[in-house]
């Protein structure tokens, strides 16, 4: 029986597509129709998971922001025939990306959902990142009414990085609970869902990009792909608690 649910917060639980796409308009000379800006998002945001995978779990591979940021853009331009990039494009976006991001806002409905979910389950947050960058965004998204400083992993606190498990292993004695005791919800195959279900937990994967399975061994025990479905997710699961 699941006793706690924990989250992801990076593409998880907020809009990443909207600075996203106003730091893109500003920075390059693109009319895209909206279907092409969503592509362009999507491919952006599956190659940033797989680079951010491979710089975690690589100790001879370790990628900068900034360099995660240009590889991501330069595959995206790639892809879709786009040209004219450049590393200081690439660094004028990631600067208006980084400042459109300080006006993030949870996804619409999660505010009621946390209400729930908060009267049935323990509520834990577990995230790679600084304390001070990760900490700063859970209070831009108010999330402090709901997850008090100890429900919350960083990497910093860990001193280990997604998709090493430990991190979910420390999350189940903070909670003094079993693996199968405990959910995870994010938005990354590699850094998510492979190292939670390792660690013996049950997963729902936020897949709003379409990424693919990679490992036939290691499957989500379920998959939503848009905000409106994790929201109805998680009221189903917390109407079926007494």
């Amino acid at each position: 029986m699941i006793k706690a649910i924990v989250f992801d917060v990076d593409d998880t639980l907020y809009d990443k597509q909207q600075p996203f796409e106003k730091a893109f308009k500003q920075t390059f000379p693109f009319d895209l129709s909206t279907d092409e800006m969503d592509n362009v998002f999507s491919n952006y945001t599956r190659q940033e998971q797989l680079a951010i995978a491979k710089s975690n779990s690589d100790s001879e591979f370790k990628l900068s922001t900034a360099e995660i940021n240009y590889h991501c853009l330069h595959h995206t331009f790639k892809e879709f025939n786009l040209p004219g990039i450049t590393q200081s494009l690439a660094n004028d976006f990631l600067a208006a990306f980084n400042n459109f991001s300080n006006g993030i806002q949870l996804f619409d409905g999660l505010t009621t959902v946390f209400n729930t979910l908060v009267t049935k389950f323990k509520l834990g947050i577990i995230t790679n990142g600084s304390n001070e960058t990760q900490l700063a965004k859970i209070m831009k998204l108010k999330l402090h009414h709901w997850f008090d400083r100890e429900q919350i992993i960083t990497s910093e606190d860990a001193q280990a990085k997604k998709p090493d498990p430990m991190i979910f292993t420390l999350m189940n004695r903070k909670f003094n609970l079993h693996g199968n005791e405990m959910m995870y919800v994010g938005s990354s195959y590699f850094d998510d869902i492979i190292p939670a279900k390792k660690a013996g937990w049950q997963t729902v994967w936020y897949n709003n990009h379409h990424s693919q399975i990679s490992d036939p061994n290691i499957i989500p025990d379920q998959t939503v792909k848009n905000p409106e479905e994790l929201r109805d997710l998680l009221l189903d699961l917390a109407a079926q608690v007494d």
